[in-house]
């Protein structure tokens, strides 16, 4: 960890500020998401923050994720996408820009779904395709198999589902759970000190976190910058300073968890075509076994199943995004045919 820590400082030292954090809109590509839009959508509590690409009358593409990033996560693989489509990078509750809950509450995983139904219906989006990032990628599988008619196609990247925990460690992991919550609140109603580090510091801890989480390697420290866009917070009194935005309240752990059959019933349901991308490097988030029967739920029953594995760590189509782009491209554009099932050929790379 020392090594790692030493290594962190190094690759930031000398880093722009204003390289990194100026503007609200940014040219980056000549196929027609050569800029963005900040969005604000307002929900109970507050507003979902994201940001909106290309034609307001393009194909709708609704973008999700990874647990503690933002929607800064598909800046790097948009521009490199087929031109046409309207996306709108969402960033979860708790997350960037997004509101906080209100005290005394926290997240859950049914949550998810609520907000994004709340946000395709402020959106006026009868349907859309979904794209998401490891934890975004979960929500956005479980969300078309709960409404399949609201989701024409689905993209998960790195993640094959939630993963589900074998029956006797659940009471267990609720107890601890529910200690951690209530020290939590404690912790954030006692106003202590809120810590700040300059940019640098800040993105060196940010880029130490992920790879301890996810193995060396899986995220490069441009792309730490790119989601610190939206991940920062500025001390009220000192714009050099800063903070994570992310909510304390999202390092709870799940206080209920699923088991195998759960997991295996979502993915059943799962009908639009979907597009599961592994990242070589990363881990399953599961064990070998729940892998290859969540994989075998997914051929047995989706002919429309597409599985592709491409080097990299977890985030993949931050670090190397030009070798997914394709991969993706290739089937947003691609007609696909209702399935017929006495001749259906399911995909097996």
């Amino acid at each position: 960890m020392y090594l790692l820590k030493i290594r962190s400082q190094l690759l930031f030292r000398g880093q722009s500020l204003v390289r990194v954090l100026n503007n609200q809109r940014r040219d980056l590509s000549s196929n027609g998401y050569n800029s963005w839009e900040e969005i604000r959508i307002p929900v109970p509590y507050g507003h979902i923050a994201g940001k909106a690409w290309g034609d307001p009358q393009g194909k709708p593409v609704l973008g999700l994720h990874g647990w503690l990033d933002n929607g800064g996560t598909h800046d790097n693989l948009i521009p490199l996408l087929p031109p046409g489509y309207r996306f709108v990078c969402l960033d979860h509750p708790g997350h960037g820009r997004s509101s906080h809950y209100p005290p005394g509450m926290q997240y859950k995983l049914s949550d998810a779904f609520t907000f994004i139904r709340e946000v395709l219906e402020h959106l006026k989006w009868d349907q859309c395709i979904i794209m998401g990032h490891s934890l975004g990628a979960g929500m956005g599988l479980w969300y078309s198999a709960l409404f399949p008619e609201q989701v024409t196609k689905v993209v998960a990247i790195d993640l094959i589902s939630f993963g589900p925990m074998k029956l006797d460690k659940h009471v267990s992991t609720s107890r601890k759970s529910v200690k951690i919550a209530v020290s939590t609140h404690k912790k954030l109603a006692s106003g202590g000190k809120i810590p700040y580090y300059n940019f640098e510091d800040s993105c060196g801890r940010a880029f130490m976190a992920a790879n301890i989480l996810g193995g060396l390697g899986s995220i490069t420290k441009e792309s730490v910058e790119v989601l610190m866009k939206r991940g920062l917070v500025a001390h009220p009194h000192d714009k050099d300073l800063f903070t994570w935005s992310a909510d304390l309240r999202l390092r709870i752990p799940t206080t209920f968890n699923m088991v195998q059959e759960v997991a295996e019933e979502y993915a059943s349901k799962i009908s639009s075509p979907h597009l599961f991308i592994k990242a070589k490097d990363s881990s399953k988030y599961m064990t070998d076994e729940s892998y290859n029967r969540l994989l075998k739920v997914y051929r047995n029953h989706n002919p429309n199943f597409i599985y592709r594995e491409v080097e990299g760590g977890h985030h993949l189509h931050l670090n190397t995004p030009h070798l997914l782009a394709p991969i993706i491209g290739d089937f947003l554009e691609k007609e696909f045919q209702q399935p017929d099932p006495e001749n259906s050929q399911f995909d097996m790379i």
